[in-house]
């Protein structure tokens, strides 16, 4: 049945009413209009809508590893991958070396699947200094270009995961610095600033540069040279560095009201050259996140406490995120305390 898109919402309801409505078959986009399924249970005439025969829209499968062919599915089934990181319009796998010589099948499958999807790279684990994905390119529509332009709690950046360390996973943690920076700004009763010294691209300070009426200055820095083209591309006419964030403090010594602190493996051991880069006379934030084992939280805690023995700590809280392995933690960390 042919009804103007606009009424589409509309119709498909009264259609589901009267049990008019073919279920498990798609609509058809007609421009202007849509062409909406019916069941057999329809009439051959509804009020003055055109009804067309037309080849009904199936539903595709559900998960990529059904587009494999099902002979090598099953003979391999418990190795398939049932999860995967999408950053941007790339899809980032990780495949069991049982699997690996199906990897154009596994690519190929995946672009049917996922039609937005560009490239699809294999993950191979992080290499070198800088923590960087290993990937190999085993799926493209064409351009192999890893360089990509994510969308995360409603701000674009640039990425490039073969070049620096970029989490999808951490975006509910960047979306929580937002909450802090505002409270932070109230009770200072003015804009506040903000330094990441492992800022990679930039998505925790991207999102923070848009508070315009809470945030004023920003700080990004990271060691990785290649972060600092995406710093400057993805942070305009912000103050970007890229050098080692413990000799930070003695460039911008006292810069900012809230500091991030995302080195999970060297958190709690960096904080001691980090705390100069906080202001003094007023209440400052840290915001941090470590790896840390499950039984040793409270030592970790009182290791904060002696790195941070010259301020007055007015809170410390160290909260598990979730599981990293069986013995460790993903925690957050958030201390508020004032440099006097």
């Amino acid at each position: 049945m042919i009804v103007p898109s606009r009424e589409t919402s509309n119709w498909r309801e009264k259609l589901s009413q009267k049990n008019w409505l073919s279920n498990g078959n798609g609509i058809h986009n007609l421009g202007d209009y849509r062409g909406i399924p019916l069941s057999q249970n329809a009439p051959s005439k509804i009020d003055d809508l055109e009804i067309r025969e037309m080849e009904p829209i199936r539903p595709g499968p559900q998960n990529w590893t059904e587009r494999l062919d099902q002979e090598i599915f099953q003979s391999y089934e418990k190795y398939w991958p049932m999860s995967h990181d999408r950053i941007g319009d790339l899809i980032i796998v990780k495949l069991p070396k049982q699997i690996s010589q199906f990897s154009e099948e596994i690519g190929n499958a995946m672009l049917s699947q996922y039609p937005s999807a560009r490239v699809i790279c294999a993950d191979n684990g992080v290499i070198g200094q800088f923590r960087v994905r290993d990937l190999d390119i085993i799926g493209t529509r064409g351009d192999k270009a890893t360089k990509t332009k994510v969308k995360e709690n409603g701000n674009e950046f640039w990425t490039d995961p073969a070049l620096v360390y970029y989490s999808p996973r951490l975006a509910t943690e960047r979306a929580e610095n937002l909450d802090v920076a505002k409270n932070l700004s109230e009770r200072l009763g003015r804009k506040i600033s903000v330094c990441d010294p492992y800022a990679g691209v930039g998505p925790a300070v991207v999102a923070l540069s848009k508070m315009k009426t809470i945030v004023g200055d920003i700080y990004a820095n990271d060691l990785n040279p290649n972060a600092l083209q995406f710093l400057t591309t993805n942070l305009p006419g912000r103050k970007v560095h890229s050098i080692d964030a413990r000799n930070l403090a003695a460039i911008i010594p006292e810069c900012c009201d809230m500091l991030l602190v995302n080195l999970p493996h060297d958190s709690i051991e960096h904080l001691p050259d980090l705390v100069g880069l906080l202001r003094r006379g007023h209440e400052v934030v840290i915001r941090g996140w470590a790896i840390l084992a499950s039984d040793d939280l409270h030592i970790s805690k009182e290791t904060i406490r002696q790195h941070l023995s010259e301020t007055e700590i007015l809170s410390l809280e160290i909260t598990p995120k979730k599981s990293y392995s069986a013995t460790q933690e993903y925690v957050s960390i958030q201390a508020h305390i004032i440099r006097h």
